[in-house]
Order: structure tokens, then sequence, then C-alpha cells
């Protein structure tokens, strides 16, 4: 008796590729963005403050505009224009700004690729959904891609620390403006291996678009999961990005130490990415989701305690990667959950909301934070952060046992039919 084939298990040619490309990219924009903020903090707590939120504010405010786009033209056509785009703004920083940008330099910069990244970023996570053969390997790709971007923040994060120290801020602008031109030249050539997802019959009007995706989010119950994500994000991407360089450099360390802490950070959240890649997710994933942002209120309350009374570098440094691990241990059990749920039209615009609620906290609480950390009260930023952690655990304790209670869960929406008529 014939057997039928087994599934394909190689992830396609064209992933590798695009993985390979875009981890260079990814670290070459945390190179960029830790040069950014660092130079900022020599101008004080409020050029960090200023040029934090400039760079998180505009991707805030464009964010579910670029996923109706993304949705409209597809990922592809919308990665080439904004990596064009990014190429072209790079190249201008290049030009105007020099070796010595000053805060108005800085802060344009920072604006200037955040709006880009508003518009990139959905399409670059639906992407390589498109390049790959075989629904089951969704997992592991994604996997992949997660893993292989805190790769990118180790070595980019590290190498940004080391750069600035000795290199102007023109030539790390040269260097980025490079890798994109390199992702430019992968776009034009890399096909999908998989058919571009469905549109929504007739073509609509951008703000229709936009509500159709949270109808579909509210028909899916997914807000207790997006705000949950919204707290871990709360707790820890202000405390990476402007509590721990502020704190150091108040505490008289180089921008290579300042790094370091970061770079511990990600190498927690790798660790747990690559393990998660091989062995896949745990079954009961609502006890990842509590047990990660408690590792983190860990992490973070033993962080508070290293900066009240100073302890030695590689104790902070095992916090710092305690941290990466409660984040991870949250990520990539939510990341695919909610991926999943997303109708076939609006994956992009799922991806916005999921963007939103990140970058949302960073955006609130970058400048109170940063003038907490950069006026010597540190220990109260992270302990702030630490109860965000501890919230979000009870969010998702207080969401599971509703999820067991109603006996099912929720059912994604029908598939959309073709309009026989215009927009109502």
């Amino acid at each position: 008796m014939n057997t039928p084939p087994a599934p394909t298990t190689h992830l396609p040619a064209g992933f590798h590729l695009w993985w390979a490309v875009s981890t260079l990219h990814a670290a070459g924009s945390s190179m960029l963005a830790f040069a950014l903020i660092w130079l900022a903090t020599g101008h004080g707590p409020a050029a960090v403050a200023l040029v934090s939120t400039v760079s998180v504010l505009p991707s805030l405010c464009l964010l579910l505009l670029g996923g109706a786009l993304g949705d409209r033209h597809g990922p592809r056509s919308l990665l080439v224009a904004t990596t064009l785009a990014q190429l072209a703004v790079l190249l201008g920083l290049l030009v105007l700004v020099g070796d010595d940008p000053g805060l108005a330099g800085l802060a344009a910069a920072a604006g200037a690729l955040s709006v880009i990244s508003a518009f990139q970023q959905p399409a670059a996570i639906v992407f390589p959904r498109l390049l790959i053969t075989r629904e089951e390997q969704f997992s592991r790709a994604l996997a992949r891609i997660s893993g292989s971007t805190h790769i990118a923040r180790i070595l980019g994060v590290s190498f940004g620390g080391i750069a600035i120290s000795v290199w102007p801020l023109a030539a790390l602008l040269a260097v980025c403006a490079f890798l994109a031109g390199l992702s430019l030249v992968v776009l034009t050539a890399l096909r999908p291996s998989a058919p571009t997802p469905p549109r929504e019959g007739r073509p609509t009007g951008l703000w229709h678009a936009l509500c159709d995706g949270f109808r579909s989010a509210h028909a899916l119950r997914s807000w207790p999961l997006l705000a949950a994500v919204a707290l871990v994000c709360a707790a820890v991407l202000p405390v990476v990005a402007v509590v721990l360089p502020s704190a150091a450099r108040a505490q008289g360390w180089s921008g290579s130490e300042a790094g370091l802490l970061e770079a511990a950070w990600a190498t927690g959240t790798l660790t747990v990415t690559l393990l998660v890649s091989f062995v896949g997710t745990v079954r009961a994933q609502h006890r990842a989701l509590i047990g990660g942002p408690l590792l983190m209120m860990a992490a973070l309350a033993a962080l508070a305690l290293s900066f009240a009374a100073p302890l030695a570098l590689p104790t902070m440094l095992g916090a710092s990667a305690l941290l990466g691990v409660g984040t991870a241990v949250f990520t990539t059990h939510i990341a695919p959950m909610l991926l999943r749920r997303a109708p076939a039209g609006q994956m992009m615009r799922f991806q916005s909301l999921m963007a939103i609620v990140q970058l949302a906290p960073p955006a609130l609480l970058n400048s109170p934070l940063a003038a907490l950390a950069g006026s010597g009260h540190a220990s109260l930023a992270l302990l702030l952060a630490a109860a965000l952690a501890g919230s979000a655990a009870l969010l998702i304790a207080a969401d599971s046992r509703a999820t067991v209670s109603q006996g099912t869960a929720p059912a994604p929406p029908p598939a959309p039919r073709a309009a026989t008529r215009g927009p109502s």
C-alpha cells in the first residue's frame, strides 16, 4: 500500500534569503536606534524624552493606515516602496546631519525613520508568511524570524555602543543606508511562494477598511490579549530603551557598558525563542502567558535593587537577561495566537493593531521614566515597570478564567464574500 508523502519540513530558499537580509537590516536599525538615544543622553533627560518620543509617536499615529494600505496593495509592494523611502531618508540625513547632528538632527532622524516604520512594519511581519509553502511551517518560521531579530538586537546594540564611541553618526547612517539598499535588491528579486491574502470584495475607503479591522478584533474577543501585550510592552520597552541607558549615564558608565545591559536582555529573549523554535510552545499556553510577566516583574525588582544599592555588573546583567527570558516566554506564545486569529484579508490590519499596543506604552511612558532615571530615581522607574508586568499576569489570569467559564474559544468571523454593491 502506498503511503502519502511526508509534509515538507524544510523552509524554502526564498524564506532563508529574506531571513538573512532582514536580520542584517534589523541589526543596522538597532545600532542606529541605540546611537541616537545615547547621543541624546549627552543633552540631558529632556533630550532623551524628546528623541525617544519622536521615534515612536509618528508610528503610533500612522500604523493603522500602514496596515490598511498593506492589505490593499500587498506586503511586497509596500515593502519595496518603504525600503526605497528609507534608503532616500538615510542618504539625505547623511548629507544634512553630518558629524555633529545636535539635538534637532537627532530628533529629525528619529522622527523620519519612525514615519517610514509605520508603513514598513506591518508588511515586514506578514511578508515572510507568503514565502513559506505550508501552514504548519508558520510557527517555526515565526520563531526563526523572532530569534534572528534578537540576535540582530544583541549585535546591533553591542556594536552601536562601541561604534558611537569611536565613529561619528554619519558613519552609522552610511552602514544603515547600505543595508537598506541590500534589502531593496533582495525584495525586487523575491517572488512569494504562497498567494497574497484575498482582498475583501470590491475596494472600499481606507476608513471603512480600518473599521472592519476593529470589528473583527472585537468579534474575536482579542482585546484582553492586546491589553496584556500593552502592559508587557509598558513594563519592558521603556526600561530597555531609555531607563537603563539614562541610569547608566547618570552613574558614569560608558556607552559600551550601557549597551551590555540591553544586549543581556536580548540574549535572554534569544535563548527562549530558539528553544521554542526547536521544541514548540507549551500546551497550557495560559501558564506561559502568566509566567512570563511574573518573571519580568522579578527581574525588574532585582534591577531596581541593583541601582538603589549598586551591585556588580555581572549581577545586573543576570537580572537583565532574566527580564529577556520573561519577555520571550510571553511573546513566543501570544504572537502566533493573535496572528492566527486574523482573517485572511485583514492580516496587516491585525498586525497594525498589535504594533500599536506595543508602541503606545513607550510613547506615553518614555518621557516620565527617562526623567526619573536621569534624575537619579531609576529604582522608582523600575518598580513602576514591575507593577505593570504584574498587572499583565493578573489580566491574563482573569481572561483565562473567563474563557474557561464560557466553555469555547471564540470562532473567527466568516470569510468575506465578494461584494455585490458599494460600501454603505
